[in-house]
């Protein structure tokens, strides 16, 4: 029996499009030893993927030409030769753009069991490294206080639909989102608990942020990177965090073309702190997190927001509008249903 693959085909320069991939059959994988089979169902995008495709990662292998694209998503096991991973369960793990993979429980993060009473697709954001990233970002990093003034950019994105719902269920009071649009903006108010939003495509952001933080910023929970970035910088409060999540302002930028911050010193006059993360260095509280996520949703204290478009022939495009603007929450492809009973 066969299966679709994407495969890389061309490096880009700019946003990825489907002149970069080549969709291709492939045998599906026959068990090995200490393996499994798994049946993809969803598969998820991140705006890293472009410096997968580019070579720019020291924490991937070399993605070479002709090679199937990377990535993690939600999958059924139907043949297993592993004992973590029993035929039927549903797991999040690294399948790579394909409907069929074979896998073991040696990656880095190993591939990890889902709650099967919460929708399937929460697998890829809310219930998932999407929303591990988010709530490590917030509580660990950012260690988030009721009466901090909170700032999160790329508020619409798959980690950041998730921040203020996660900020406020740790207990804080007031969430203020960047977004861009008026309808994604919308969406930032009525559907992922944002109290005020800056719409930067229809706003002047400095204005908007003096108006929200007239007394600086407390807690800043950063996707975007940058000029923003920097603006930041210069507003903070006394103690205040910035966690460094990503910076996609930039991943389309040469290194010359860069923004030359010059507001960095205010974190010492501020005894502030700005600190990155990676959330595969926090896979020991992986439990603990998806327990916790998931009983915010079950609570309804987590309400997921999803773009999910059909079909694996779809993957290039879901990739593309990350960069474009285009999704509003965590952006995946639903490519399968599960064969066996959940």
């Amino acid at each position: 029996m066969m299966q679709k693959q994407w495969r890389l085909a061309a490096r880009p320069e700019g946003i990825p499009d489907r002149s970069h991939f080549s969709l291709t059959d492939a045998p599906i994988p026959a068990l090995q030893p200490g393996k499994a089979v798994a049946k993809t169902l969803y598969l998820g995008v991140a705006p890293v993927m472009l410096r997968y495709m580019r070579n720019e990662t020291e924490f991937e292998s070399p993605l070479a030409l002709g090679t199937v694209m990377p990535g993690r998503g939600v999958a059924q096991i139907i043949e297993s030769n592993c004992d973590s991973l029993h035929v039927g369960a549903i797991v999040q793990a690294r399948l790579g753009w394909q409907e069929y993979a074979l896998i073991d429980d040696s990656d880095h993060p190993a591939p990890f069991l889902l709650p099967t009473d919460l929708p399937l697709s929460h697998g890829i954001g809310a219930v998932s490294l999407s929303g591990i990233t988010a709530l490590v970002g917030v509580r660990d990093i950012g260690r988030v206080a009721p009466t901090d003034r909170i700032l999160v950019s790329g508020a619409a994105g798959g980690v950041g639909s998730h921040v203020a719902e996660i900020a406020k269920a740790l207990g804080a009071h007031e969430v203020v989102g960047i977004a861009g649009g008026s309808a994604k903006c919308a969406r930032l108010r009525h559907d992922m608990a944002y109290d005020h939003v800056i719409d930067y495509k229809n706003e002047d952001v400095d204005l908007a942020l003096s108006a929200l933080f007239p007394e600086g910023i407390d807690l800043y929970f950063d996707n975007v990177g940058g000029a923003l970035l920097d603006n930041v910088l210069a507003r903070l409060r006394r103690r205040a965090r910035i966690v460094i999540c990503g910076s996609i302002s930039e991943y389309l930028t040469e290194a010359e073309n860069k923004h030359h911050f010059i507001n960095l010193q205010n974190l010492g006059r501020q005894d502030a702190k700005m600190e990155g993360f990676f959330v595969f260095d926090y896979q020991d509280s992986y439990p603990q997190c998806l327990h916790q996520l998931a009983t915010w949703v079950r609570e309804g204290a987590l309400n997921p927001v999803e773009d999910i478009s059909h079909g694996i022939e779809t993957l290039p495009d879901a990739l593309a509008d990350l960069y474009l603007g285009n999704n509003v929450g965590v952006r995946m492809v639903e490519v399968g249903q599960p064969d066996l009973p959940l």
